[in-house]
């Protein structure tokens, strides 16, 4: 074999060990760090989240905890144990109900972030817990208090010439 045949074939051997370590440590649990030091826009963000508790914000304000056990290409999840709660910050309060396994539809989703389970029942701690229809009642008493006045604003800004854009389903 001549010696520029050996030079040619000397590039692909090194690839060949990259590609091998680079294999290897993706296998040993190095995957995690690897996705980490990339920014993902699209629902790849979310795979790091697989088998974690997340918090899950939907578009008409419900809030949701839960495990998240798998995800699409749409954002559509599906949570384990999921439990939705409803605060009150101003009255100290807070209601929650366990909603056992939930799917949600990815066009609902507004945000969604992973829960720090050893912090997560110190604000709920000095909070008063209330019955969870009591505080559905509550909420929707406030949600249609606030649709009222975000219409009255959008007539009153619409008599300025300036486009307001509300719709019933964002409530968050």
């Amino acid at each position: 074999m001549s010696t520029n045949s050996r030079e040619r074939n000397q590039p692909n051997q090194d690839n060949k060990r990259q590609q091998q370590s680079f294999s290897k440590k993706i296998s040993e649990g190095e995957a995690d760090l690897y996705l980490d030091q990339y920014n993902f826009t699209t629902t790849a963000a979310i795979v790091s989240s697989v088998d974690r508790k997340i918090f899950v914000l939907l578009r008409d304000g419900r809030m949701l905890f839960g495990v998240l056990r798998t995800f699409d290409q749409y954002a559509n999840l599906i949570l384990q144990d999921c439990v939705e709660r409803i605060y009150f910050s101003e009255e100290n309060k807070y209601a929650e109900e366990d909603r056992g396994i939930f799917m949600i539809r990815g066009e609902n989703v507004v945000m969604l972030g992973e829960v720090d389970i050893d912090k997560e029942d110190q604000p709920l701690e000095i909070m008063e817990r209330i019955p969870f229809r009591e505080a559905w009642q509550i909420k929707q008493q406030n949600d249609e208090k606030r649709f009222k006045e975000e219409t009255h604003k959008g007539k009153e800004m619409a008599r300025h010439g300036i486009v307001y854009d509300f719709h019933r389903s964002d409530m968050y």
